[in-house]
């Protein structure tokens, strides 16, 4: 069978309203067969702990209308804007979907288009980040997101289609934040509250304060000197959101700060991310029988022994971080 498939590349951290109207909307616009997310796993894109597993993400998304739910690894998923769409989109194009739709501010795909242009030609500062450098042009982060899944959907001959941003719905900060000051949630029966820095930060402390500089300096997004400024405010501050804040500069948001900290944590080294620059693989976290069909014959990874080594790694790194022993991955089966 031929399917007609769409792609969607979402967080879901946590999964809330906006995110059904968008898979509701997606269906609608496409009238795709086959809806397959690519959902960050462990970390977010700004190198938040994820508070819901993937497992219960992947539940519900298929429940909210997708047929297929992959999984994009912390280390790609922990990027700025331009790497983050590269790897989701290079995912996704191992299945050879037809269209990919994402939310936008602009909803045009021209203007994000013509964005694009202005900002190739436009003087980037080399000691700030792709966002930074675009925020100046008062591009806002959707969008910002969107200008780099055109890009990357070029490369594949993949179609772009956008959904109007609807602001009527809660974002996943604004959820996070009200959860956390003690306010009940859509679906917050799903979300570990352990799962943030402010729990992980003195494992981080430790480890900032045991390592020397030059070891430090090994680790994936450690450039610049910022392991000095890293170490010497691990020194001074018992408290994340007091390390956090100190650390920040013009050259340092605090995403890339959250970044930086994850692979720190995680123990990646940039030699292994250019060893692994390339995220070829699809690992299948669940699908309902239309999301089944269309697997039939293709290369995928369902299990942990399946995983690169590097991803392996990873994986058991991140499971002991959040005080599981280890769980044998379980793909999700949704029975419409």
């Amino acid at each position: 069978m031929n399917m007609k498939t769409c792609g969607i590349i979402a967080e879901y951290n946590p999964f809330h309203q906006g995110h059904i109207y968008h898979i509701q909307k997606t269906k609608e616009l496409t009238q795709c067969d086959c809806l397959i997310a690519i959902v960050s796993n462990h970390f977010t894109q700004r190198g938040l702990f994820n508070l819901l597993t993937m497992e219960d993400k992947t539940k519900l998304a298929l429940e909210a209308g997708c047929n297929l739910v992959i999984e994009l690894p912390p280390c790609y998923a922990a990027q700025s804007a331009d790497y983050f769409a590269k790897y989701a989109v290079e995912s996704l194009s191992q299945l050879h979907i037809d269209q990919i739709c994402f939310g936008s501010e602009t909803n045009n795909i021209s203007t994000l288009k013509e964005y694009s242009k202005q900002m190739e030609s436009t003087q980037v500062v080399p000691s700030l980040s792709m966002n930074q450098n675009l925020y100046t042009k008062n591009i806002r982060p959707n969008d910002i997101l969107g200008i780099q899944y055109i890009k990357q959907c070029e490369k594949y001959g993949i179609t772009p289609c956008t959904i109007a941003r609807n602001d009527s719905f809660k974002s996943a900060t604004q959820t996070r934040k009200e959860y956390f000051d003690g306010i009940s949630q859509f679906n917050d029966d799903y979300f570990n509250k352990n799962q943030t820095w402010d729990t992980h930060y003195p494992y981080l402390r430790k480890f900032l304060l045991l390592s020397d500089t030059n070891t430090l300096s090994t680790y994936f997004l450690v450039n610049e000197g910022i392991e000095y400024r890293l170490k010497e405010n691990a020194k001074k501050y018992q408290k994340w959101q007091d390390f956090l804040m100190a650390s920040i500069s013009k050259t340092y948001t605090k995403a890339r700060i959250q970044r930086t900290c994850m692979f720190i944590l995680l123990q990646i080294t940039k030699a292994q991310m250019q060893e692994n620059n390339h995220f070829n693989q699809v690992i299948v976290s669940g699908f309902d029988s239309v999301g089944q069909e269309f697997l039939k014959g293709k290369q995928v990874i369902t299990k942990f022994k399946e995983l690169p080594k590097f991803l392996q790694d990873i994986e058991l790194k991140c499971q002991y971080l959040s005080f599981d022993t280890f769980k044998a991955r379980k793909v999700v089966y949704y029975d419409r």
